[in-house]
């Protein structure tokens, strides 16, 4: 410091942001992305750092009034960003389903970790798509709606870890630009890199699809979802861990693990009866989506392996937990066989002591682990049944979707032009299926609650020539379902 500057002016600069003395760490992102707004396209700037104006400004103020000047942008700026960032995931999700795939919005990624540490991060949009032969493709989209370079390689890295820590096959980051160095960077490590001007190209093609709707931010659905999120809280009989895996995990899991969580399911609901309303229509929703999910994947399998092998595969994981080892089957086995040389050798001491034989069964435990439940047939019979229509089958997440998160909930957004080729004839049949099966896994509590869906108009087909870029909405007066409306009010 010069000698000649008097004390107060030195405290004054000290308290100074500056590029050199003040560290802006990740905490501060709104500092980076305001610095590197200014910077050209391919690279950092050449020019020294300095802090924004808007620091300077405020440092200015601060000397007068002989405090620090914080850092922390202003709440208004936080929400504002908070609101950009929201719609642009529901933009996102909006183009998946409108491109054909099942969208979720903000999911939640569960580990394994001691209670209120469990969720590691939220996957901003999910999107599941089936192809024409049921394989599925599962993608989550990051959407960051700040400009400029900052942490661009960062959210990259990290997006590359949660894919292949989740084994996701497609993963995109949405930004509002794309840089030569994070489309490089992103090619290297086998993303996708998508800007909001090519989002907004895409979307013009599919104007006709309802902003909102179901999970994708529909008033129904989100007010019913919110509203079972406090019954939930006094059902103690149903578990929360069951509540997040059906709601949240099953579109990331396995079909033997989706199984599992049904069968749970009908030993928690049994026990308490009937659910209250709304809760009762959104379990039942995300439970027959859960089958659904399962019985895709299974079908699938149907062209590598023989149904006799698949549901081998499903009885094993409904008995001992895994579908690709018997193992603890032939553990059983030597058991059981253990246990009749024991009483075969009790039975020759009684008959050496003069004792005739008395014969009785001894109960197999190979026999009582592995009878599989009775189901099980009517369920791979569903799986055959969609690969024998798989340009039906994959849409019928889509569908689902619509029947019990808008449909049942009171909406009527489900009834718009763009969704007709959802719901045709074929597509009602392929549905109460699910329901007959769902009932036959997870019980009549639950799969009652599904009834309504059979009154639905499923005589709709997709127009022969539609205006895609043209806005449309459902048909004014349109009736909803009276037990869903009840429910959201």
């Amino acid at each position: 410091m010069d000698s000649e500057t008097p004390p107060g002016e030195a405290s004054a600069e000290r308290d100074l942001p500056t590029a050199a003395t003040d560290h802006v760490g990740p905490a501060d992102p709104d500092l980076f992305d305001a610095a590197g707004d200014d910077d050209p396209v391919g690279g950092p700037s050449e020019q020294p750092s300095r802090a924004p104006r808007r620091g300077r400004g405020e440092a200015r103020r601060a000397e007068s009034s002989g405090r620090r000047p914080s850092r922390k942008p202003p709440a208004e700026s936080r929400a504002a960003a908070g609101n950009d960032g929201a719609e642009l995931e529901r933009r996102v999700a909006r183009l998946e389903f409108a491109e054909g795939a099942l969208a979720r919005l903000r999911v939640p990624v569960y580990v394994d970790a001691e209670a209120g540490r469990d969720v590691l991060t939220d996957l901003d949009v999910l999107s599941l798509d089936f192809d024409s032969r049921l394989r599925l493709s599962r993608s989550t989209l990051e959407c960051k709606s700040g400009r400029g370079q900052s942490g661009e390689g960062d959210r990259l890295l990290w997006l590359s870890g949660l894919q292949k820590l989740l084994g996701i096959e497609r993963a995109v980051l949405v930004r509002p630009t794309i840089t030569r160095r994070g489309q490089a960077l992103a090619s290297a490590l086998g993303l996708q890199i998508l800007d909001t001007a090519t989002l907004a190209q895409r979307e013009s093609a599919h104007a006709w699809l309802p902003d909102r709707f179901a999970h994708i931010d529909g008033p129904a659905c989100v007010a019913a979802e919110t509203r079972a999120d406090l019954q939930f809280k006094g059902l103690g009989h149903i578990s929360s861990d069951l509540v997040a895996f059906l709601r949240h995990q099953s579109p990331l899991q396995p079909s033997h693990r989706n199984l599992a969580a049904l069968v749970a399911l009908r030993g928690s609901v049994d026990v308490g009866g009937v659910l209250p309303l709304p809760t009762r229509l959104i379990l039942a929703g995300h439970a027959l989506q859960t089958l659904a999910l399962a019985a895709l994947q299974d079908a699938a399998r149907l062209d590598t392996d023989p149904a006799a092998q698949v549901k081998r595969r499903v009885e094993l994981a409904l008995t001992v937990g895994t579908p690709d080892d018997d193992h603890v089957l032939s553990v059983l086995g030597r058991a059981d066989q253990l246990m009749a040389r024991l009483i075969d050798g009790v039975h020759r001491a009684y008959i050496e002591a003069g004792a005739n034989r008395i014969d009785q069964p001894a109960p197999s435990l190979r026999q009582l682990v592995a009878d599989p439940p009775p189901w099980v047939g009517r369920y791979l019979d569903l799986a055959q049944r969609m690969r024998a229509n798989p340009a039906i089958a994959r849409q019928l997440p889509q569908t689902i979707e619509l029947a019990c998160f808008d449909a049942l909930l009171g909406d009527t957004t489900f009834q718009a032009p763009a969704f007709d080729h959802l719901f045709t004839p074929e597509h009602r049949s392929l549905l109460l299926a699910c329901v007959r099966v769902l009932g036959d896994i997870a019980g009549a509590h639950v799969s009652d609650a599904l009834s309504p869906i059979g009154d639905l108009d499923f005589t709709r087909s997709a127009p022969s020539l539609p205006d895609r870029t043209a806005r449309s909405s459902p048909p004014s007066g349109s009736p909803a379902s009276a037990q869903g409306a009840r429910a959201v009010q």
